[in-house]
C-alpha cells in the first residue's frame, strides 16, 4: 500500500498537537486519538468511500455463505471462485481479487479502500488460521478447511471475532498511514526513535491498542448478525450492511477517545 494521495501532514493545529504528541514521547492511546480527532472531517467520508462500501459488502457475503448448505456457491456468486485443490492462500487472493475488481468498476480507489483491503484479508487470513480450525499451513490443500472456516461465520460470536479483526486492522492501518507521514522526521539520536527497534515496538503497541479497542463491536457485531442475517430470503441489503459497518466504525473511533481520556487521568 503506497497511500501516496496523503503526502505531508496538513499544517493544521490539530495535525501540529499529533506531531508534537509523536515527538514528546506521548503513548499510543493518546496519539491514536489525537489522530483521529484531526482526521476527522476525512473519515466521517468513510460512509460514501466505495472501499468501505465494498468491504462491508464482501463481509457479510462471507457471512451468508458461512450459513448456507453450500458455502462454496454462494462464494462463487460473490465472485470467490475454488476448485477443490485450492489453498487458503487461493481463497485470500481471490477475496483480494474480487475486491480490487469492484474497486475499479467503481473508480473510486483511494488511500482508505487500500486500508480496507488490507484489513478485509487480514481478517480472513485470521480466520483461516484458527487452530481449531487447521492444522496444516496456508499452503496446503483448502478444500475442507476453508469451507469448515467459513461455516463458522454462522455463529453470532465467530462473526463478531472476525469483524472485530476487520475493525482493528483498519483503524490499526489508518493510524499507521497517517503517523508515517511523521514517524520518519523521528528517527535518530535524540529523537522520539533512536532506532528502527524503537519505532517497531511503537508500531506493535499501536496495534495492540487498536486490536483492544475493537473489542467494543465484537458483540454489537455478533448481535446485528444474529438480528438480522436470517430476516429475510434476499439476505441483508447493501444499504442495511453500509450502515451497520458505519456505525461500527463510529463506536470505534468514541472508544479511541474514552481510552485517550483514561489515560490521561
Amino acid at each position: 500500500m503506497g497511500h501516496s494521495r496523503i503526502g505531508t501532514l496538513p499544517a493544521t493545529k490539530k495535525w501540529r498537537e499529533v506531531v508534537s504528541l509523536v515527538a514528546n514521547g506521548a503513548d499510543e492511546a493518546q496519539i491514536a486519538d489525537a489522530v483521529m480527532a484531526a482526521a476527522g472531517k476525512t473519515l466521517a467520508r468513510v460512509r460514501d468511500d466505495a472501499g468501505f462500501r465494498e468491504a462491508i459488502r464482501l463481509i457479510m457475503q462471507l457471512a451468508l455463505a458461512g450459513s448456507s448448505r453450500n458455502p462454496a456457491a454462494e462464494l462463487a456468486a460473490a465472485g470467490i471462485s475454488l476448485s477443490k485443490n485450492s489453498t487458503q492462500v487461493d481463497m485470500v487472493l481471490s477475496i483480494g481479487d474480487e475486491y480490487d475488481r469492484r474497486i475499479e468498476d467503481a473508480r473510486q480507489r483511494s488511500d482508505f479502500s487500500e486500508v480496507a483491503q488490507g484489513a478485509l484479508v487480514g481478517a480472513v487470513t485470521e480466520l483461516l488460521n484458527k487452530k481449531e480450525l487447521n492444522q496444516g499451513t496456508l499452503f496446503e490443500a483448502a478444500g475442507d478447511d476453508v469451507t469448515a472456516a467459513i461455516k463458522q461465520l454462522k455463529q453470532p460470536r465467530n462473526f463478531g471475532q472476525f469483524f472485530q479483526n476487520f475493525v482493528g486492522g483498519i483503524s490499526n492501518g489508518l493510524l499507521k498511514m497517517y503517523l508515517s507521514r511523521t514517524n520518519g522526521t523521528q528517527m535518530g539520536e535524540g529523537k522520539r526513535f533512536a532506532t528502527t527497534n524503537q519505532l517497531r515496538q511503537f508500531e506493535s503497541a499501536m496495534k495492540t491498542h487498536c486490536h483492544e479497542s475493537s473489542k467494543i463491536v465484537e458483540k454489537f457485531a455478533a448481535d446485528w448478525i444474529h438480528k438480522y442475517r436470517d430476516r429475510s430470503a434476499s439476505g441483508i441489503s447493501r444499504e442495511k450492511a453500509e450502515g451497520f459497518g458505519w456505525v461500527a466504525f463510529r463506536k470505534m473511533t468514541l472508544e479511541l477517545a474514552a481510552r485517550a481520556r483514561k489515560h490521561g487521568d
